[in-house]
């Protein structure tokens, strides 16, 4: 047990933040750093001539001021012959059980020499299993070189990264519920929120300017009759096929919104001139009215 939590692993993702390599039987190492506690199974037996060595370089160069604690897991085949080192301007040993069988299925002790420790090499002779080694997670548990679940948050460019009170993911594609996201972000669900600010490189008051074309009354509806949607308007198909731009569906319905607002301003236009020729004529009538009224008393 250690007196200080994993959320201080700095191994955690190290396949993606530091150098990790291995020789001997194969060891799936992204399964040792995920933080899952899945066990991976050696197929081969490790021998003290035929050892798992599995070398971590690049490590933060904190010192272990206050105390620092290595060590492995797993939930069958433990190891009972292994050998954990730390180099700092040299190699030193931080556990030897190389010559002495142990007994557990986790391991974990203090780095009992302070230092500066940049590598770490955990190196496995022998397992219970007729050799055939079992590791679930490699630690070093390291309060100066961290903070909590940072190590989960990989600084890698490929993975998060926390700045300040901001959570950062630089690249690749986040999905939730999506197993496979094909962008920034999928979601296979709802999302909730108070607001959604979609940046845009152009919008639709062109349709205000005097040189753009609106189309006639007669051409909006052809286009409908012929194609069963608007002009510039994806169809129902293409929508349930590839969804909608926001951005982009946005322009082109406020495009709509402002050549329909056109084609009132033009109609109030007429509306307003057949106004006025309805009270020229209502004038013209009363007047003619009583140019008839007045031929009738004669």
């Amino acid at each position: 047990m250690t007196p200080v939590g994993w959320e201080h692993n700095i191994l955690f993702n190290a396949t993606t933040r530091y150098t990790v390599t291995r020789t001997g039987p194969v060891v799936d190492l992204p399964t040792l750093f995920d933080g899952g506690m899945m066990p991976y199974y050696t197929s081969t037996p490790i021998s003290a001539s035929n050892p798992v060595v599995i070398l971590i370089e690049g490590l933060p160069e904190a010192h272990t001021q206050t105390g620092t604690w290595v060590g492995w897991t797993t939930r069958y085949w433990p190891a009972n012959r292994f050998k954990i080192e730390g180099y700092d301007n040299g190699w030193v040993t931080v556990v030897d059980y190389s010559s002495t069988d142990y007994v557990g299925f986790n391991f974990s002790t203090q780095v009992p020499v302070p230092g500066t420790y940049r590598k770490l090499r955990f190196t496995f002779y022998n397992a219970e299993n007729n050799g055939n080694l079992g590791l679930s997670e490699l630690f070093f548990i390291h309060p100066e070189a961290t903070h909590p679940y940072a190590g989960l948050l990989s600084y890698a460019a490929t993975n998060w990264k926390d700045n300040g009170s901001n959570l950062i993911y630089n690249l690749g594609n986040v999905g939730i519920g999506v197993s496979s996201p094909q962008n920034k972000l999928d979601v296979n669900g709802t999302i909730h929120s108070k607001e959604v600010k979609v940046n845009m490189e152009n919008w639709s008051d062109f349709v205000f300017k005097e040189e753009y074309k609106l189309p006639t009354i007669a051409e909006v509806e052809r286009h409908i009759k012929e194609k069963g949607h608007l002009e510039n308007i994806p169809s129902e198909e293409e929508v349930l096929k590839n969804g909608i731009n926001l951005g982009e569906m946005n322009v082109k319905l406020l495009q709509k919104i402002e050549e329909l607002t056109l084609y009132v301003i033009d109609l109030n236009k007429k509306v307003n001139d057949l106004e006025i020729k309805n009270d020229k004529l209502k004038e013209q009538n009363s007047f003619l009215s009583k140019e008839i009224n007045n031929l009738r008393r004669r």
